[in-house]
Parts: C-alpha cells; structure tokens; sequence
C-alpha cells in the first residue's frame, strides 16, 4: 500500500513537480513509513510553498513537527490547516491529538467536541477525547467517550487500549487486565496490533512486554513509533535504557524539548 503511494506521488511529480499533493503524499510516506525526517520536512516545506491554502499539507506537516519534539510549531501547522479548512473533521480531530500529546488536554478538548458534533458517528474521535478526558482528570465523562468509541466500533483493538489504560489510572488493575487477556486471545487467532498491546501493557506495568511489543511494531514498521518522544502512554517507560535505544535506532531527536 505505502510502496504504491510512494510509486503514484513519484510519477505524478514527474508529469508535474510543482504539485502539492503530490509532494504531501510523498511526504507524509517518507516521514511516517521510511523515518527519513529530513526527506520527509523537505517535501512538506516544498508542498506549502507551492500552495499555501492546502489544508492537508499543514495538517501533515504537523504530526511530522510533533514526532521532532518541535510542539509549538506543530500546534501552529495544525491552526493553520483548521484555518485553511475549517468545517474538517479530520482536521479538528489531529488538533485534538496534538493538543493531547502536547499535554494540553483542556485545548485538545475544544477540538475534539467539535469533531464530535461535526461527525457523530466517527469512532476515533470519541477514542481520543476518551484519552483527553483521561489525561485532563474527567474520568467520568472519559468512560462515557470510550465506551460510545466502543458501541461504534465493537472490535476496535484500539479503543480496548484505550478502557485499559483509563482503568488503570484509576486502580482498577483486574478491568485492565482483563482486556489484556481477551486482546491475547484475540491475538492468539489474528491479527492484534502491537501498538494496542503496548498500550495495556504500559498501563499494567508490564516494562518487558511493552519493548517486546514496541519491538514488534518496529519490525512491523508501524507509523505509531514516529511519536514515540511525544507519547504519553509510554511515560511509564521513557526512563528505560530501552528506550533511548530504540530513540537511538530510529534516529528521533534524542529528547522532546
């Protein structure tokens, strides 16, 4: 799939080098499939000199400036997409995700109820303002968000993640663990993405199965390890000498500033 979009953005740039969504495209593949930051900043910087009014573009750009650890300008990127497109769901929802991996969560909040009333139905939204709602202190009102991101999408391995992780933080270790079993099961017969398992076992405290499950991402070359300076789920681990190591490896800035 990636190699394909790699393929498509290259021959369009070739009919055309001064396409901006051509060089998104290759951007967003070359920050969040092939690790190559600087290839990656190069394309986006090229995409929004070439049309400043393309939302996408801005959006990207940001999730590339967050994984850097550069939060401010990241923030600004994604204000100057929801200006450029205001009415996108998608938009308000990265706003969200970014504000939330700022540790922001008050302003992450304003965006994500917007995407929320904008889009209803769409599951991740409700998953992230669940995960806002848990980083903001609103316990109450973060189980209600999970468990509707729950009714619309029952089998998301994600959103289970997401239940683990709040019933954790507050203390209620046999409901946490009792997700990680059912996802085990789960993973027994197909596929479960790593990145959830990561989630639980970082909730748990499971330190080696969270690197184990990391480890298997990186094989996976999962896009999700991009972000991992900036996420909060992974706190618990950070100090971890396999940490840095895997920093180290895919060549991240050493630190978030």
């Amino acid at each position: 799939g990636m190699n394909r979009a790699k393929a498509e953005a290259l021959k369009a740039l070739e009919l055309d080098d001064d396409l901006a969504e051509a060089h998104t495209s290759l951007a967003w593949v070359t920050f969040l499939y092939e690790w190559d930051w600087d290839a990656a900043d190069r394309e986006f910087r090229r995409a929004i000199e070439l049309n400043p009014a393309y939302a996408t573009a801005h959006q990207w750009y940001a999730w590339l400036l967050l994984a850097l650890g550069r939060t401010d300008d990241a923030l600004a990127e994604g204000r100057a997409s929801l200006e450029t497109d205001p009415a996108s769901v998608s938009i308000r929802r990265t706003l969200g995700w970014l504000y939330y991996y700022a540790r922001r969560p008050a302003e992450a909040l304003v965006h994500l109820r917007q995407a929320v009333a904008l889009q209803p139905n769409a599951e991740e939204s409700h998953r992230v303002l669940g995960l806002a709602l848990t980083q903001n202190g609103q316990i109450d009102a973060a189980a209600d968000a999970l468990r509707e991101a729950l009714s619309l999408g029952p089998e998301s391995a994600y959103t289970k993640a997401a239940l683990a992780h709040l019933a954790a933080e507050t203390g209620r270790l046999q409901d946490a663990r009792q997700i990680l079993q059912e996802l085990e099961e789960r993973a027994a017969e197909r596929y479960v993405s790593p990145v959830a398992l990561a989630t639980v076992h970082a909730a748990l405290g499971n330190t080696d199965q969270v690197f184990a499950s990391i480890d298997r991402a990186y094989e996976e070359r999962r896009g999700w390890l991009v972000y991992l300076n900036v996420e909060p789920i992974l706190d618990p681990v950070r100090g971890d000498p396999r940490f840095a190591d895997l920093v180290r490896r895919m060549g991240l800035p050493g630190s978030t500033e």
